[in-house]
């Protein structure tokens, strides 16, 4: 009968139902046939044609009916049948978490909560799926509240004894990012450990992915080592070893990346393009290129594995060679794929164009253009925004410029926002002003919004010529027109323009407006107004913002919360102050009790042993205040290195 639903012959299948009427697994079968088709009057009148035969019936075949309601998504169906499942004492914990289901579709979750009252009344208590159904309904809604109760509910599975399974771990997985915070992330891996159940193939693959979105390599190390080191899981699948050897190339464990590729090697274990892509991504991503080079050749060479291989491969060594600058490389592989017959998408002539333009090496424009044509590939707006940022980078503007004229002539290459920006950065380059902010005014007539990314540009090009009250105007007007906020790159260049015309307090009254709007800073937004600060003697502030950065106590007072912390904060910048407070004189005052705070309230910074020595030189009264002869070239500096505090 399976068969018979699954081939499409109906007839069969009630020809097969009809001549043992009292077959309740026949019955089953054919109201989930019905339910997948969405035909809850068959399911019903299936069920009607059992009951009718005179069985027996059970739970089993009222909660499929059941199932049935909710996969049509009928919700007063679903009640009504419920309510004769209670009449006729069919009712069990798969019922309850069946209707649960359904509430939760519609985002019932009042109700949900009175029907688990009603289910420990009835002597039920909540199991796995019910507690898993709750948790992904709430992760679906996301945001701190879905985020908030997705935890209540983990909490309240621990009260009610009931352990987590993989189900659990997995929705708790695919809620973690770069932006989730440490102790929503430490108790999802304590609640792997918790499970009473052992770790599969696809939680594996799961914990490795997540732990690679979260973007931090010290946890990612640490739960490969214990995945290492703990009872190994049984993998089977191409995929798995995929999620693993790109886990190890975040992780800068060449060593790892080739011990999943041989493992899965030696157990003759087929690698599927995605897999064979991840491992050539991980070995370039490490600063192999010719290594991953090879490990194609050997590929190409294998009959079994040769047919993985396709454009996008390639296109991972030729951004590895990119990236190194080997334009010779890029263009033997490039040759290398003309002869081997290897499909030549516009994808990978688009990154052959982005090796040029950032090789520096535009003459080889006209041939790579020349190849598409012969090719039959169309150039896209890709295509032109690349070579059009191509020549901005070598100070073409001209040629620039007469890209974006050849693209607003034909109806298929409308420019786009990154075709502009790519213009507006060429222009804060070489210093054209007045034509950047004709280029603003034309991609708005056009239609093309300026974001978060052209404002950072613009307040770049009013900056290089000195036309700060400008810059503060339009981030005003743009984000007031378009409606949407100034992100923290776009805040910091407004800094950096404050402290580059002598307007430090501007900066600093940014900071605090960025901090009231809570967004968060970063790493070089502190740098700039620390380094400028010191600059201008102003250490008190210096230690203030550092403090904050730091999430330490006498912080600034608009520093004092938790969003003025910097978690991604570079420990040079703390070695640099306290330098720089030690050779200035206040290595008593200043230095040495914030070297004692960091030692004590933030262990994590790493204060390298020259930086402690010269504080507690300065603190013991053993370096005096630096000459103008010596100022940049004392201890830690080397003979001809400059104090990064002395480069302005």
């Amino acid at each position: 009968m399976n068969a018979a639903i699954k081939c499409n012959r109906s007839h069969l299948a009630n020809t097969l139902l009809s001549s043992t009427p009292s077959d309740i697994a026949k019955h089953i079968t054919m109201i989930r046939k019905c339910a997948a088709e969405h035909d809850l009057k068959g399911a019903v009148s299936v069920f009607q044609s059992l009951e009718q035969s005179g069985v027996d019936l059970n739970p089993v075949i009222y909660n499929t009916v059941l199932d049935a309601c909710v996969e049509c998504r009928d919700l007063q169906a679903a009640e009504k049948w419920m309510e004769q499942m209670k009449k006729a004492a069919m009712t069990d914990v798969v019922s309850f978490n069946t209707l649960i289901k359904s509430h939760l579709q519609h985002n019932n979750f009042d109700k949900v909560r009175r029907l688990m009252e009603e289910m420990k009344k009835a002597g039920l208590q909540p199991n796995r799926v019910t507690f898993n159904e709750m948790m992904n309904a709430v992760a679906v809604k996301g945001g701190y509240q879905g985020r908030k109760q997705m935890w209540d509910i983990v909490d309240e599975m621990k009260e009610a004894e009931v352990k987590p399974n993989q189900v659990t771990i997995s929705i708790l997985l695919k809620n973690l990012n770069s932006y989730s915070r440490d102790p929503d992330i430490e108790k999802t891996m304590a609640l792997i450990k918790d499970m009473d159940e052992p770790m599969d193939e696809v939680l594996l693959s799961s914990v490795v992915e997540a732990c690679v979105r979260i973007g931090k390599p010290e946890l990612l190390e640490s739960q490969l080592k214990q995945l290492q080191d703990s009872t190994p899981v049984a993998i089977n699948g191409s995929h798995t070893y995929g999620s693993l050897i790109k886990a190890y190339g975040h992780a800068k464990d060449i060593d790892g990346i080739w011990r999943c590729w041989k493992e899965m090697r030696n157990r003759h274990i087929k690698p599927t393009s995605i897999t064979l892509g991840c491992m050539v991504e991980a070995i370039v991503n490490n600063g192999d290129s010719e290594g991953a080079f090879d490990l194609i050749h050997q590929v190409q060479s294998d009959e079994q594995c040769s047919a993985a291989l396709n454009s996008v491969i390639y296109c991972s060594v030729l951004k590895g060679f990119t990236r190194e600058m080997k334009m010779e490389r890029v263009w033997s592989v490039y040759q290398e794929m003309k002869e081997n017959g290897v499909e030549l998408s516009v994808v990978m002539f688009n990154t052959l164009i982005d090796a040029c333009a950032r090789c520096g090496r535009m003459e080889h424009i006209p041939k790579i253009m020349g190849d598409m044509d012969e090719q039959g590939v169309k150039p896209n707006v890709i295509t032109f925004s690349t070579m059009l940022k191509g020549h901005c980078r070598s100070g073409n503007m001209q040629e620039g410029f007469s890209i974006l004229e050849r693209m607003k002539q034909d109806a298929h290459l409308k420019p786009d926002e990154i075709v502009y920006n790519s213009l507006l950065d060429g222009c804060a380059q070489n210093n054209l002003v007045d034509e950047g902010l004709r280029l603003l005014e034309e991609m708005q007539c056009l239609g093309v919004q300026p974001s978060n990314f052209t404002l950072s540009i613009l307040v770049k090009l009013m900056n290089r010529s000195r036309r700060l009250n400008q810059a503060f105007s339009l981030v005003e007007d743009i984000t007031k027109k378009y409606s949407f906020q100034p992100n923290v790159h776009v805040y910091t260049n407004l800094m950096q323009a404050c402290a580059a015309n002598q307007q430090l307090p501007r900066g600093i009254a940014t900071l605090e407006q960025m901090i009231s709007e809570h967004i968060a800073p970063e790493s070089r937004t502190y740098a700039i107004l620390v380094r400028a600060s010191i600059s201008k003697g102003l250490f008190d502030q210096a230690v203030g913002l550092l403090k904050g950065a730091l999430g330490l106590p006498e912080a600034l007072p608009f520093l004092q919360q938790r969003v003025a912390v910097c978690y991604n904060l570079d420990y040079a910048l703390v070695n640099e102050t306290l330098v720089s407070l030690a050779e200035r004189g206040h290595g008593k005052d200043l230095a040495a009790p914030l070297l004692s705070e960091i030692r004590q309230s933030a262990p994590k910074v790493r204060i390298d042993s020259n930086t402690q020595r010269r504080v507690m030189d300065s603190h013991l009264g053993n370096v005096s205040q630096p000459s103008m002869q010596s100022k940049g070239k004392g201890k830690g500096f080397g003979k001809d290195r400059v104090n990064p505090w002395d480069r302005r």
